[in-house]
């Protein structure tokens, strides 16, 4: 198996680094240090993911080496996890030096694990937003570029149009006003193509689970009703379908193969023919690239500013070919990820389940729970940390099935609403436990909640509960309680 993070251990122990390796080396590439000058030589030479890092190390403490990660620029984004047997009135001195989180002599293996998975989440999240800003930044630029571009072009003609009309015509070419009005189309046009498109304004590219299927009889629908109306022939060629559902992001999709279909029909005469077609690609194990086609008479003058724009948002690219019979073929490759049917009855053991809590007590009992039961559970305390998980397991098309939350936790109701949101109903099961089940259960469907569970909770209950879930049909576990 590819191993794509590197762990660096820094401990002067053997038997210590001996048993971070077995905990980590098969989602790690695990590398080691035993004092802080070796620690520091491999920091200089590797690429390194995270550091667990011992306090009490020979040559140059963990102290020392935490402090000069910190003052290099090249290392002081990596996270680190300071391991000491100091008690507790060290931690803040080592949190103000830039720690991360700590580990103390003796380390339970699954607390250790559980505090490299939640502190690799946040920062693979936050690099993913950065890197995500940035790249908006460029397209924002280039296409501001590219839109000035134009409307400069179409200002030049509209100025030698008025000169022509008031005597101070400075070329011999004549421009007369349908060609200024052609122009001032174009720049309302490109204006109100910006704004209702919404593509400089802020904000980040939406991760839905959908089926291309869906997405192609919505727009050659749209299409072909405004074709027959214009005399205009549509041919639509689906290609081979490697997964039915994609995940990323639907509405840019639909905005790109929309505007590229309008510009074939627009410039097309009665009894013409346009051509739109697509097919996928396998990438990888779990991405494939989505290749889109639309063949006709497109205006093959302009740069394409604003569809360019939207694909290069979507990490994708495009092309414009221009065919024997002086058609123009414009092809749009866009990467996705494969997902899986949302609401898809799947076995007992494969719902995937996260639990939200911050009460130890329940948050403890009912995770022993689910997992004497089988089932996949991540745990997390806030409703930050539980945004950040159920997000990025969606964005990487492995989405969570199975939401837990407890309904008096603080910012529980407001949580749930924000989720649903998000997620709505189908893609994600929300349950809430509740021992006061009359007085709250019209609340805790109100805001969002699918299922609400009757408390004590017991193994058995639980079992049943689960289990009846799998056996609903996709699409109809709507809106209901669960009594158990």
């Amino acid at each position: 198996m590819q191993k794509n993070r590197v762990m660096l251990v820094a401990d002067d122990i053997d038997v210590n680094r001996a048993s971070f390796r077995a905990m980590f080396e098969e989602e790690y590439e695990v590398l080691e240090a035993g004092d802080g000058n070796e620690t520091l030589k491999i920091l200089e030479e590797r690429k390194v993911d995270i550091v667990i890092l011992d306090m009490c190390m020979p040559v140059k403490s963990g102290k020392q080496v935490l402090k000069q990660m910190k003052a290099d620029p090249k290392l002081l984004d990596i996270p680190v996890i300071v391991k000491t047997v100091i008690g507790e009135e060290r931690e803040l001195e080592m949190l103000e030096m830039g720690a991360d989180d700590f580990i103390f002599s003796p380390c339970e293996p699954e607390v250790v694990k559980k505090r490299v998975f939640n502190i690799m989440t946040r920062y693979e999240t936050l690099a993913e937003r950065l890197e995500s800003q940035r790249h908006l930044s460029t397209v924002r630029e280039h296409l501001l570029f590219q839109v000035a571009r134009t409307v400069r072009t179409d200002v030049a003609v509209i100025e030698e149009c008025y000169r022509e009309m008031t005597g101070q015509r400075t070329e011999n070419k004549s421009v007369g006003l349908e060609d200024m009005y052609r122009h001032l189309e174009r720049i309302r046009e490109l204006t109100d193509s910006v704004l209702d498109g919404q593509i400089v304004g802020a904000g980040e590219s939406v991760c839905d689970t959908f089926q291309i299927s869906d997405v192609v009889a919505e727009l050659t629908s749209e299409c072909r009703t405004i074709c027959t109306e214009m005399g205009i022939e549509v041919t639509v060629q689906e290609g081979e379908i490697f997964c039915e559902y994609l995940v990323g992001d639907v509405r840019r999709l639909k905005q790109i193969w929309a505007r590229l279909l309008k510009k074939a029909y627009i410039n097309a005469r009665p009894g013409c023919r346009i051509f739109t077609g697509y097919r996928e690609v396998r990438t990888g194990e779990d991405e494939l690239e989505l290749e889109l086609a639309v063949q006709g008479s497109i205006d093959g003058g302009e740069d394409y500013p604003l569809i360019k724009s939207l694909v290069e948002l979507l990490h994708g690219t495009m092309c414009v070919e221009v065919q024997e019979d002086a058609q123009i073929l414009c092809r749009v490759f866009l990467p996705f990820r494969i997902g899986k049917a949302i609401g898809q009855p799947k076995s007992f053991a494969g719902l995937k389940t996260l639990l939200l809590d911050d009460n130890e007590l329940s948050r403890d009992y009912h995770a022993a729970v689910l997992a004497r039961l089988g089932l996949p559970v991540d745990v997390v305390q806030n409703g930050a940390d539980a945004v950040a998980y159920l997000r990025r397991a969606a964005s990487k098309g492995n989405a969570y099935d199975l939401c837990f939350v407890n309904w008096y936790m603080q910012g529980g109701e407001p949580f749930i609403r924000s989720v649903r949101e998000n997620f709505p109903k189908g893609s994600l099961t929300i349950c809430c436990s509740t021992n006061e089940k009359e007085l709250v259960e019209c609340q805790m469907l109100a805001a969002g909640v699918d299922c609400v569970v009757e408390r004590p909770i017991y193994q058995e209950g639980m079992y049943r509960f689960l289990t009846e879930l799998c056996r609903q049909e996709s699409g109809k576990n709507g809106t209901g309680s669960e009594k158990i």
